[in-house]
Parts: structure tokens; sequence; C-alpha cells
């Protein structure tokens, strides 16, 4: 493929299931060059000299040749192909800048994207000659992988001034990178300047910014280049339509991504494994298990074998699902089919039987893990450390932060959020404001979330003064506080008498460019309430409706708990009847305080009956 084009002026993704399961890149001419005990040396094939030995025409031919051929198998490890530069440097006369970006683009197949800049700089100060065009396009592809568009972009600029129009294959390397920054506008508004310009598009540039646009969440706009690309009968092919039939599924549109797997088959274009495991995904996450046999059989009809991630699939929402017993099925079978479980597999499992408390049989995945080389993640230590702390395991949980210390590993954001969330649940809020210390000490700063649950726990550990100057803190540091945080401050200020000052943070959360959210409303109700507001409660309600914010189960059982402490039972029971015409319940004790009412002034046997229902 031409890269560039020379021009006079620059351009401007149950068990009936397990039924289903019952039912080299070198030549052999090259090993000798590739032999993993010797460098891919031209020298050991010749003498011991390069300057030497290229010397004749004949020699400097061989040299070349091997070159290429090396660079089109390419190398096993980087410091071959450093010792094949050296040996190019040495030349006299040096080869063309086309070998030196030959071996320049095999290094960055290696995914060595730093190693090509730092080799580039070194021919350019060797001032032999100036990076051309297929040299420079070689740069931007490694600064997009870097998530240094930025600097891809100057590159661009100084391809311009060469003289040379870039080609697609150039801005689809930058489209690429922007996409991966999140940058997507850009991304959008430099392909429809290419669009603009008339430049020739292929499927490739069309792949990557719908790739892009689903990966984003703007399926309108992929759909609608779909839609363009035909126009410019330009073929969509297997992989942009499984892009849009992840996307589809990802955002729990599975119907619609069926739709689109049969419009596609209709087309006469196979599906692959990657579009099964999209929809498989899919159709998991919707709990729709027979639609799933059904497409795994159709699987292999077609002659396509389910790989690691489709039985990880299966394996991860069966967990979820509480069926943690067909999971560990789903893994035998994986085995016995000859695919080995990956350490995503192995977590998903640990994770199920964490969610049911099944905390021996987590251990032993885990152990089992080390025991079969696979090194744990932060990630499975969190899974354990998490499960332990919802059950309030804590001393089981600290345990595990020293082991993942001993184990080389580093204690993350989510790691130290659990944990602080653990402890609060247990009663120890101090020890988690110590935690709280340490994980900053080691580098780890806290984000919204763990700041919220440190927050939380002091609150209802009635710590108000500790929880008013973590506030002050979080409000000091620039962190954008969400309506979540302000909700639990209210509600610890509530909790300790505090209403007065709570109903003016309540009232200045609109400067604040705040709008209270149905708990929130819910907390001033019940703090009202606590100081016998009736008034003020009516008056909330009102605002609060007149809002669009509609009253929830929640809302009625403050309410009418805080209506009999009031002695309005009359009110109160209008309001529970209300609130059963709207499909809410009485919770324990709304049901308690009601009885105690029946049982010293006596409801009609319809109200009566009506609280048995939720006993």
């Amino acid at each position: 493929m031409v890269v560039l084009k020379r021009v006079a002026t620059s351009a401007s993704r149950s068990s009936s299931i397990l039924k289903l399961g019952t039912t080299s890149f070198v030549s052999s001419t090259n090993q000798s060059i590739l032999d993993h005990n010797s460098k891919p040396s031209f020298h050991s094939q010749t003498s011991t000299s390069t300057s030497k030995d290229t010397q004749t025409p004949s020699s400097r031919t061989r040299f070349l040749k091997f070159v290429r051929n090396q660079c089109n198998a390419g190398f096993t490890n980087l410091d071959d192909a450093h010792h094949l530069f050296d040996e190019m440097t040495q030349m006299q006369p040096m080869p063309s800048i086309v070998y030196f970006t030959q071996l320049l683009a095999a290094i960055t197949r290696m995914k060595h994207y730093k190693a090509v800049i730092s080799l580039l700089k070194r021919i350019e100060l060797l001032g032999v000659f100036e990076l051309d065009v297929h040299a420079l396009s070689v740069l931007i592809n490694c600064y997009c992988h870097l998530k240094r568009v930025d600097l891809g972009f100057a590159v661009l600029g100084r391809i311009l001034k060469l003289g040379y129009e870039p080609e697609c294959v150039v801005f689809t390397t930058l489209i690429r990178g922007l996409c991966g920054e999140g940058k997507m506008g850009t991304a959008v508004d430099l392909f429809n300047h290419i669009v603009a310009k008339g430049l020739e598009l292929n499927a490739i540039m069309y792949g990557t910014i719908i790739d892009g646009l689903c990966k984003s969440g703007n399926m309108s706009v992929a759909v609608g280049l779909i839609k363009r690309m035909k126009e410019r009968n330009l073929r969509v092919n297997v992989v942009v339509y499984s892009m849009i039939i992840d996307s589809l599924c990802k955002d729990g549109l599975v119907t619609e991504a069926l739709d689109l797997f049969l419009v596609m088959i209709r087309k006469g274009i196979a599906p692959n494994l990657v579009t099964y495991n999209s929809i498989i995904h899919g159709l998991c996450n919707s709990n729709r298990w027979n639609e799933v046999t059904s497409l795994i059989r159709e699987m292999l009809n077609r002659n396509i074998k389910p790989d690691v991630k489709t039985f990880t699939i299966l394996v991860d929402a069966l967990c979820k699902e509480g069926q943690v017993l067909e999971a560990a099925n789903i893994v035998e079978l994986m085995i016995r089919r000859g695919e080995e479980p990956d350490i995503v597999t192995y977590n998903a499992l640990m994770d199920g039987y964490c969610l049911q408390g099944k905390f021996h049989e987590a251990r032993k995945i885990f152990d089992l893990m080390v025991g079969m080389s696979f090194a744990p993640t932060i990630y499975s230590y969190n899974i354990l450390i998490n499960g332990y702390c919802k059950k309030q395991r804590i001393n089981d949980a600290m345990k595990l932060l020293g082991e993942i210390s001993s184990s080389g590993l580093v204690p993350n954001t989510v790691t130290y959020t659990a944990l602080i969330g653990g402890l609060c649940r247990a009663g120890k809020p101090l020890h988690a404001k110590e935690l709280l210390n340490d994980m900053r000490t080691c580098g780890q700063y806290p984000n919204l979330q763990t700041l919220s649950i440190m927050l939380d726990g002091l609150c209802k550990n009635d710590l108000l003064a500790e929880a008013m100057a973590l506030f002050r803190e979080m409000e000091e540091s620039g962190q954008h506080l969400d309506i979540v945080a302000y909700s639990i401050l209210l509600d610890g200020m509530c909790r300790a008498g505090k209403v007065e000052a709570a109903r003016e943070l309540f009232y200045s959360l609109s400067t604040r460019g705040l709008r209270p959210n149905i708990h929130t409303y819910n907390i001033m109700i019940k703090g009202l309430y606590k100081k016998g507001l009736q008034n003020e409660v009516n008056e909330l309600l009102k605002k609060m409706e007149e809002k669009g914010c509609s009253p929830n189960g929640c809302t009625y059982n403050i309410t009418i708990q805080g209506l009999i402490h009031n002695n309005e039972t009359s009110r109160a029971v209008q309001l529970l009847r209300e609130m059963v015409d709207k499909g809410f319940s009485a919770d324990a004790s709304t049901v308690t305080l009601l009885m105690d009412v029946s049982n010293n002034d006596g409801l009609d046997q319809s109200i009566l009956e009506m609280l048995h229902k939720f006993e």
C-alpha cells in the first residue's frame, strides 16, 4: 500500500449449555538466523567486520537482502533489532532510509514504540539523510500508540512542509489515536475534514472511526457512517458489523443487535467468533439463556469453536445470577474441550463464590491460581477483599492487604475503598480514617467515592465533627462534590439533631449547582419530623413534587411514621392507602407503629388486613 503521495503542495462486543459441550511465524529456512542463542547477525554467516564485509556490491546486496528478510520475518527480542541497527549504521556507505524504515516498522510491530522514537532520533543525529515520509509515518504511529497524538499531529505538519499529501493510512492512524485518547469530537472533526477535502476513504478508515464512535456510545452516528459506506460502494465487512453489534449489546439493545446479526447473515457476511461472543454476552446479561444455548449450537454448526472468552462470558454471567455451581461446571467443560481458563475466568468464578459468601471455595480458587503459576492480579485480591468486607470479615480482609504488599503488588484505590467501607460498617470509622491516611502516604489518592464512603462511616457512627472536617477538606481540595456527598452530610447532621444547620445547607444546594434527589428529600423530611416541624414537611413535599421528584416508598413510610408520632392517625391511614395504591409497601417500622395504634385506638378491619400482608 502506498502510504504517502508526493505532490507539489501540501494538503490542505445454564445447564442446557453444558449439554452442547458433551456433543509458527518463521519458516524452516530462516531458523538458523533466528536461533535463540545467537543474534540475527549477518556476520555469523560471513566474517566479523560489517564495514569490510559489505564493501563489495555482491556482499552488500546479500546483507541488505538479509535485512529485508529479517524485518519481514520479525524479531524474537528487541536486542536483536538493536544489534542489526548498529550494524547498518557502521556500513560505508550507509543503507538508504528505506532499509532503516523497514527495521523500524518491524520494531513497531513488537510494540516497542519508545525504542522506535529513540532510533529515529539517532538516525537524524547521524546527519546522513533526512527522514522521509514513510519513516515519519512510522513515527506518527508510535506517538499515537503512546497516547501522544498531539506529537503525531506535529509530525503531520512536518510531512506537509516537505510537500507531501498524506493518504488514508496516515489519517486513519491519527483518528485511531484520537479515539484511543477519548477525543471523539476531534476525531469526527478530522474525519469530516478529510471527507470535505475529497480524499478517497477506504473501509479501514471507516471501521476505525465507527469503532471509536461505538466505544464512546455514539451509536446513531456510527450507524449513519455505515449508510455512507454503502453509498460509496465500500463493503461493510464482518469487523464493522461486529463493532456495531457489540456496542448495541453493551447498551442493552440486544434485540436490535440480533436484528442486525440477521441482516448481516442475509447479506452473505458470515459472523465470526467476535460477533458471537458479543451477542452471547448481551444475551447473558439480559438473562435470555434459551437464546444463548441456541446461539452456541449455531456456532458449533458453523465450525466456530468457543474460545476462552466465550466460556468466561458464561462463567461470569452464571456467577452473577447466583448459579456458581453451574459456572464451575462450565469451567470443567472448558478444560475438557481443551480450552485453558485464564485469570479472568478464575477471577469471575472467585467473585461468584464471594457473592454467595463461600469464601473457603473462593480462597481455594485463589490458591489454585497461584499453584498453576497464574500470578493473581490486584483485581483478584480486590474480589476477595470486597467479599470479606461485605460480610464484615474485616480481619480476613486486612490480612489480604498485607499479602498484597508481600506479593509485590500495590493496593489501588479500589482496594482501599473496599477496606474503608468494611471498617466503617464494622463500627471502626477511626481505623478507616487511619487507613485513608495510609492510602495517601502510599501515593494512592482517594476519589470521590472513597471520600464519600469515609464521610458516611463517620456520620453513621455519630462522629459529626470529624465528618464536617473531612467535608471541608473535600471542598478545599477543589473536588467537585456531587449530591451524594451532600446527602450523606445532611443525613449526619439530622442524625445529630443539627436540623437547622441541615436545613440551611439543603436550601443552599441550588447555589452550588446541585439538585436534590429523592434520597436527599427523604433525609430532610425525616429530620424535620424529628423536630415536629409538620408544616415544613408539608411545604417540602409540595415543593418536591413541583420539581418533578415523585415520592417513593421510603417517602411514604417516613411521612406515615412522622404523622403517627404527631398523633395524626387519620392522615397516616389515608397515606397508607395511597401508598398501597401506587404499588409501594409498608416497612416493618410503619407496620409496628400502626399495629400499636390499632391496639390503643382501633383501626378499620380493612387496614388491619392490609397490614398483615406486609408482615
